[in-house]
């Protein structure tokens, strides 16, 4: 959804520059009226100019959730009022585009609504699970447990994005470093060596056709590259796409990818498994901690494997035998939680459970990532290889004609 920016009126007559998501700028003005707002001025989509009542003007930027969520977090965990503490948040961070998103939260919450209200009108700012923990936390009276929590979970997840981005550094320079020197050999080196060739007025040899055809290739259809690339590009978005037909075909086929399924199922059983830990630890009823660990995974086949345990709860059954009725959860999740039944420490098991998928996960990607080294190199040798040995062998015919 785009970022909405109006000036606006509350039911007191006083004026403030407020932001909204919505899929359209009709669609923002409803949400605005529908809490209770009056718009005046529409400001712009993504962007303001500082105006006569102290908008900040900024661009479309990213929100850190980290270290919104790390700021708020001891403030509330030392019991300082919600209200107050983001404002707190709001003064101290450098940022004018998350203060303007911190200072918007706290109005909100001026006009009686609640925090995962707000932060659900706000879905892509924030991750898919935030304003579901924030909403069980304000219903169980423990939001500054559940946020403590929280605030672990997304610290973990973005250790993880980082050693996943530091491990695939290397791997990513030697792919490009291979393409830029694959294809000055071919647009390039290739091309002038086949005129030279072509010059000789003589019978090609076969190096010599293979060669030229080569050279007629890399002239002819280098467009494939740029289109192959905004082909994979357009795909990648819309296997991203809820409810579409490509993203249940992708998420089906995944899972069966020998390592890429591995790595699918580890990253949204962790997530599972974490979220149920955290809400649980916070005295969530087990019905809605089940609804809400559902709704944080990402993966629509195994989404909808899982989609019928609250139903085997609500008939008695234990969690470990409600999600045994999945044939996506593998039995080594189903064996641990029985015993943290059995010890009524469910919640430290999923905890458990949570950290060993997320090891596994990074065994994962560190093996795929060691194995996607050498064979790039591999394939970019071979290629490589095989066009100078044909231009080797050209030349030698050259020779031998002479």
């Amino acid at each position: 959804m785009a970022l909405f920016q109006y000036k606006v009126s509350d039911a007191s007559g006083k004026v403030s520059v407020t932001l909204i998501e919505g899929d359209s700028q009709a669609e923002a003005t409803r949400r605005l009226q529908s809490r209770g707002l009056s718009p005046l001025e529409f400001l712009g989509e993504g962007a303001a100019a500082t105006g006569e009542s102290g908008g900040i003007g900024f661009g479309r930027r990213s929100f850190d959730v980290e270290e919104f969520t790390d700021r708020l977090v001891p403030l509330l965990e030392a019991n300082v009022p919600l209200e107050r503490a983001l404002g707190i948040v709001g003064e101290g961070l450098d940022d004018a585009y998350s203060t303007e998103i911190t200072s918007d939260l706290r109005r909100g919450l001026h006009e009686g609504r609640k925090l995962s209200a707000l932060i659900r009108d706000r879905g892509s700012m924030f991750p898919s699970l935030y304003s579901n923990v924030v909403e069980a936390g304000e219903e169980a009276g423990a939001l500054p447990q559940v946020m403590g929590q929280l605030r672990r979970f997304l610290n973990d997840a973005r250790e993880l994005r980082s050693f996943v981005i530091s491990a695939a550094i290397y791997p990513v320079f030697v792919m490009l470093a291979g393409a830029a020197m694959l294809s000055i050999v071919i647009g390039v080196i290739v091309p002038r060596f086949a005129g030279i060739v072509t010059e000789s007025d003589r019978a090609p040899t076969l190096s010599m056709e293979l060669l030229l055809k080569l050279s007629a290739f890399g002239r002819g259809f280098w467009w494939l590259i740029p289109v192959g690339i905004i082909a994979f590009i357009w795909f990648a978005r819309q296997t991203q796409r809820e409810g579409t037909r490509l993203r249940s075909w992708y998420d089906e086929f995944v899972l069966k990818v020998p390592l890429a399924g591995r790595m699918v199922l580890c990253a949204n059983l962790a997530r599972m498994c974490r979220t149920m830990s955290i809400l649980m630890k916070s005295g969530v009823h087990l019905l809605d901690t089940v609804g809400i660990a559902n709704r944080v995974i990402e993966n629509e086949t195994l989404r909808r494997s899982v989609s019928g345990v609250a139903g085997e709860l609500r008939r008695g059954q234990k969690l470990s035998n409600a999600l045994a009725q999945s044939p996506r959860i593998p039995p080594f999740l189903l064996r641990m939680l029985a015993v943290g039944e059995e010890t009524g420490d469910v919640d430290v098991m999923l905890a458990r459970i949570a950290d060993r998928y997320e090891d596994d996960l990074r065994r994962s990607v560190k093996r795929l990532l060691a194995l996607f080294e050498p064979i790039i190199i591999i394939v970019l040798g071979v290629v490589v290889g095989s066009i100078v040995l044909l231009m080797f062998l050209a030349m030698m015919d050259l020779q031998n004609m002479v």
